[in-house]
């Protein structure tokens, strides 16, 4: 199993079936799907034909996107007051920084190829392209414009 590239290296717990999580805030949770096909649940593996992913499991999901995020340039600067959004980066190197509205606690992540991210409601969000890369997002609530709320908080 490769392990995720982050700068400095994080404190990592290693779960049932090797799923590594991340110490963080309150209102985000990093994971690395296990490489397994075996396993029941979200995961991902390559096979000669290509990777397969299953990063949706058991969960309700009323808003489905995918984006792609160039190096170099940024998507987000924003909070949802109700959606809790889901990421998956599918390929590619982000830096994201996470900013909780309530306690303005702040928490960066180098986010890689195979890493789902969870970010609640009333967490402020940016991610910087340190490589081109693949994101598929999912939510349980239907995407609602007036529930986004840019501001530019630095990062």
């Amino acid at each position: 199993m490769r392990l995720p590239s982050l700068l400095p290296p994080p404190l990592l717990t290693f779960l049932p079936v090797y799923l590594i999580v991340w110490p963080t805030m309150d209102k985000i949770s990093l994971e690395r799907l296990p490489e397994s096909s075996a396993v029941v649940g979200v995961k991902r593996w390559e096979e000669e034909k290509g990777e397969f992913a299953q990063i949706c499991y058991g969960e309700e999901a009323r808003h489905i996107a995918y984006f792609t995020l160039r190096k170099g340039f940024s998507r987000g600067m924003h909070h949802h007051e109700k959606k809790e959004e889901v990421f998956y980066v599918v390929g590619g190197s982000i830096r994201a920084v996470f900013i909780d509205v309530d306690t303005d606690e702040r928490v960066e992540h180098l986010l890689t190829g195979g890493v789902r991210l969870r970010i609640k409601p009333r967490c402020w969000h940016v991610f910087y392209g340190i490589e081109d890369a693949s994101v598929v997002e999912y939510s349980p609530q239907i995407y609602d414009e007036t529930d986004a709320y840019k501001v530019d908080r630095g990062g």
